[in-house]
């Protein structure tokens, strides 16, 4: 997959392997991968980059692997 592809918060929650509820509060604890909305309207969705998601999993996999030394 493209690293610069856009994901939909449903899509990238499917890409992690985690629910769609669990990115929500993730973004509302300040917590998760990096997120932003195109506008500034209400309704604008979220969008995920696939390289910012795959970041994500290598920052926790680095921070697990430390937790486990």
């Amino acid at each position: 997959m493209n690293p610069r592809a856009k994901l939909t918060a449903k899509q990238a929650a499917l890409y992690l392997g985690v629910s769609e509820s669990l990115l929500r509060k993730w973004r509302g604890e300040h917590y998760g991968p990096v997120f932003y909305r195109p506008t500034d309207a209400p309704n604008c969705p979220v969008l995920y980059e696939v390289s910012d998601l795959d970041m994500f999993v290598a920052q926790r996999k680095s921070k697990a692997a430390q937790s486990a030394a």
